[in-house]
């Protein structure tokens, strides 16, 4: 196993502006462990990498390691800690959305919800859930870019019409078409 620098010296490097070198060291020497406490925290590894890219990307723009002066390891393994965390609330007010949608569908159809138990209630969701990740798969990346940003992380619309290089009113468009799409392949209009 290569040696690397110790976290004094990468710190150093941050903070007199060396800030190529020291994250090549912080990925090396870190990233893993980074990735493992993210993982063992969603058992995701996608989720897992993204964790870990939001946590050094948000040190290397905010330039969060200039307040750093402890140890460079407990900040990172805190803030991946910290990462999975918001992952959770997000995760669980996207379940939150999927279940007040599906209680409206089921009740509309007919009162089925309420005579289930909370168990069933919980496998409809996760079905529910899971086929919706499927759809949102077969959209085009744009569209389906916007509606994870907006609808499943939570993002502000000029945050994400940024991020993707495109007017707020274009990311509109895209939201709209898909969830007319997710709509209609959820529950395709009954022809008669």
């Amino acid at each position: 196993m290569p040696e690397y620098p110790g976290d004094e010296v990468i710190l150093a490097l941050l903070k007199t502006g060396n800030t190529g070198d020291a994250f090549e060291f912080i990925f090396k020497k870190y990233y893993r462990l980074m990735w493992t406490k993210a993982y063992l925290g969603t058992s995701d590894a996608v989720a897992a990498d993204d964790l870990v890219q939001l946590v050094l990307t948000g040190m290397w723009e905010k330039k969060l390691y200039r307040n750093i002066n402890g140890c460079l390891k407990s900040y990172l393994l805190t803030a991946v800690r910290n990462q999975v965390n918001d992952y959770h609330k997000v995760k669980q007010r996207a379940l939150k959305k999927i279940e007040k949608y599906a209680e409206t569908v089921s009740h509309s159809e007919s009162n089925i919800l309420k005579e289930r138990e909370l168990e069933d209630r919980w496998s409809a969701q996760e079905q529910l859930h899971r086929q919706l990740h499927e759809l949102l798969q077969e959209l085009p990346a744009q569209r389906q870019r916007a509606f994870t940003l907006v609808y499943m992380q939570q993002k502000k619309y000029h945050e994400v019409a940024d991020n993707m290089g495109i007017s707020i009113n274009s990311l509109k468009t895209h939201l709209k078409m898909a969830v007319k799409t997710l709509r209609n392949k959820l529950h395709p209009p009954v022809s008669e």
